[in-house]
């Protein structure tokens, strides 16, 4: 189990909240290679773009190629609080996304996802679902760490980027459930470095990676 300051541990890693729509964590390659880029960024309106990038050895990878890597280790997860109701009844769950980083059944999300959740399930890229325990929370960057009980053949975990060598233009993928559709992915390049946000508790976070890749609801964690 990981203690809580390895939430916070993930956001220098490359992890801080983002903005789409609401505050979102987003699974995000750089399209010159996956191994060298999940990290997070905030959205700003633009055309997706889908051409690829060459990598530093010459080679290039397309928005497809990045997404059949990374697809699979971004998860749907759906947290459900039946102490809340509303007018028509009960609260609608809230639906997010998020990503496997080990084997061991890890997976970061958004706090705000999860938040008052009284249960948690998580759904793979191989349409199994199962319920997740929240093992560790950092509201003021607004990242959530879960872990899950399954078959390590079910996890895919996705390696940490290094944001210090994210440049403005770097062209990126971003792959999560938006509106509680299946795995999308949009594509963009990096707008800017060093944004300030908030989260959602108010609380300033900093050296936020912008994108105009579209993120929307439901992207939160992906």
């Amino acid at each position: 189990m990981f203690p809580l300051r390895s939430v916070s541990t993930y956001a220098a890693l490359g992890l801080t909240a983002a903005v789409g729509g609401a505050a979102a964590v987003g699974a995000v390659a750089l399209l010159g290679g996956f191994e060298d880029g999940t990290t997070t960024v905030t959205e700003t309106s633009a055309a997706a773009r889908t051409e690829a990038a060459p990598t530093t050895d010459g080679e290039a990878l397309s928005v497809n190629e990045i997404y059949e890597r990374a697809a699979p280790g971004v998860v749907q997860v759906t947290s459900t609080n039946r102490d809340i109701d509303t007018s028509a009844g009960s609260a609608p769950p809230a639906l997010g996304s998020g990503f496997v980083v080990d084997k061991a059944g890890h997976i970061v999300t958004n706090y705000h996802v999860v938040q008052g959740g009284d249960r948690i399930s998580v759904s793979f890229s191989n349409r199994d679902t199962v319920d997740a325990k929240l093992v560790g929370t950092d509201p003021s960057t607004d990242l959530a760490l879960l872990e899950v009980e399954t078959s390590s053949r079910a996890l895919t975990p996705l390696e940490l980027g290094d944001s210090d060598k994210v440049e403005v233009g770097d062209r990126v993928v971003a792959i999560g459930n938006p509106f509680g559709l299946d795995r999308t992915a949009t594509a963009g390049i990096v707008s800017a470095l060093q944004r300030l946000i908030r989260a959602p508790n108010r609380f300033t976070i900093d050296h936020v990676i912008q994108t105009d890749a579209p993120i929307n609801r439901g992207n939160s964690g992906g």
